[in-house]
């Protein structure tokens, strides 16, 4: 890969592996166990690119586990743990990686995923991208295409999942989410 084609794909993977907040408003507090997130965040991922076509080679990075949660009404982070998945779509044409997300967004949308963000001005272009959760257990995706070549329309697929918030094994409670005035035990 030349230089000049290195630092859009750096620039996406960095993109793309930053950690995620667990959404807005007030946070759950989920007890799952981190293979169950795992697990989960897989099986999002599978029915993404199940039916996709010309079918992607799957380049995984991690599971990584992302602490502390940043997810609490008064923005402080505690003790829980998230998990992020991260997947770089290969193996087809680089002109084909907006389809590919498209394809990610039209599959995850038949499973009655929720848009988080992004729009049809995010996915028109040459070089869509795609913000989803899943409900009732909010795990949230991404689609995203990085531009390699913006002259020929060449880029680079990826999709990520993030967990939501989860409590580490032995905990019972996150720190500092004791319930008082005003403020709901998270």
């Amino acid at each position: 890969m030349t230089p000049r084609k290195a630092f859009p794909v750096a620039a996406l993977l960095a993109l793309t592996v930053t950690a995620t907040g667990c959404g807005g408003g007030a946070a759950k507090q989920v007890t799952m166990p981190e293979q169950q997130a795992v697990d989960r965040a897989e099986e999002i991922i599978r029915q993404g690119v199940g039916t996709m076509s010309p079918q992607p080679t799957l380049e995984r990075f991690g599971p990584a586990t992302i602490g502390t949660c940043i997810a609490r009404n008064d923005s402080r982070s505690d003790d829980r743990l998230q998990v992020t998945l991260f997947y770089k779509l290969t193996g087809v044409p680089g002109t084909e990686a907006g389809h590919l997300v498209l394809q990610a967004r039209d599959a995850w949308l038949k499973q009655g995923y929720k848009y988080n963000s992004s729009g049809e001005a995010d996915m028109s272009g040459p070089f869509p991208w795609v913000s989803m959760r899943t409900e009732p257990d909010d795990f949230w995706m991404e689609g995203i295409t990085g531009v390699v070549d913006r002259a020929k329309g060449e880029g680079l697929a990826s999709l990520k999942v993030v967990s939501p918030c989860f409590l580490p094994p032995g905990k019972s409670k996150a720190s500092g989410t004791a319930a008082g005035p005003g403020r709901p035990g998270l």
